[in-house]
């Protein structure tokens, strides 16, 4: 796997910048790039998210061995494990999407439930980042 590290100066960098950083990054490098795992160190948070793990390395685990092609490092703060799914078939449209919420929440919403996809917080979705997925999600 390639590692790529990015260093940046002169503007604060977030998750946000970091992510869309990497994406682009991740344009250039792949045909159909797809994030299989990340990692935002200043707040403690990885996807996928695995409860119990090691999150100063389980997502690198799992971003290897689940396709990782290439990693990004943005100032060693947030990292990015991608993919080249082009070489996958793809599927119909699936009646699900995936939505963050304004603090960076990853939820997995019925897209025909979703009355604003700006508030994934609804009875149509089901929060990613709670271990248990028993019932939809109440906002």
């Amino acid at each position: 796997m390639k590692h790529i590290e990015l260093t940046i100066r002169g503007l604060p960098v977030d998750y946000q910048m970091a992510n869309a950083i990497a994406r682009a990054m991740a344009l250039q490098l792949e045909t159909e790039p797809t994030l299989v795992a990340w990692h935002d160190a200043p707040e403690g948070r990885m996807s996928p998210v695995i409860e119990g793990a090691d999150v100063q390395s389980r997502w690198q685990d799992y971003g290897e061995t689940h396709g990782g092609d290439f990693a990004v490092s943005v100032n060693g703060d947030y990292d990015f494990i991608f993919a080249d799914s082009s070489r996958y078939e793809t599927l119909e449209h699936s009646p699900y999407v995936a939505l963050r919420d304004s603090q960076g929440h990853e939820f997995l919403c019925l897209a025909e439930n979703l009355r604003d996809p700006k508030n994934p917080r609804q009875e149509a979705c089901f929060s990613v980042e709670e271990s248990s997925m028993g019932g939809l999600h109440e906002g």
